[in-house]
């Protein structure tokens, strides 16, 4: 498992909390390369973008 599929499984599985989740996304996406935060928010928007309370997360 990469550290970017890692990312992306510890944010799936704190999306029913906002606040965990915004803190825990901006913690990925400062450990994350420039191609690997495009990446990350692409799927986020993907994943979560329909869901209200992780949406306004999705502005960093």
């Amino acid at each position: 498992m990469t550290m970017f599929e890692y990312r992306k499984m510890i944010l799936e599985k704190v999306s029913f909390e906002p606040q965990i989740f915004k803190k825990e996304l901006r913690k990925a996406l400062r450990q994350s390369t420039k191609d690997e935060f495009r990446l990350l928010m692409e799927w986020c928007r993907e994943k979560f973008g329909k869901n209200s309370q992780t949406e306004n997360s999705l502005v960093v």
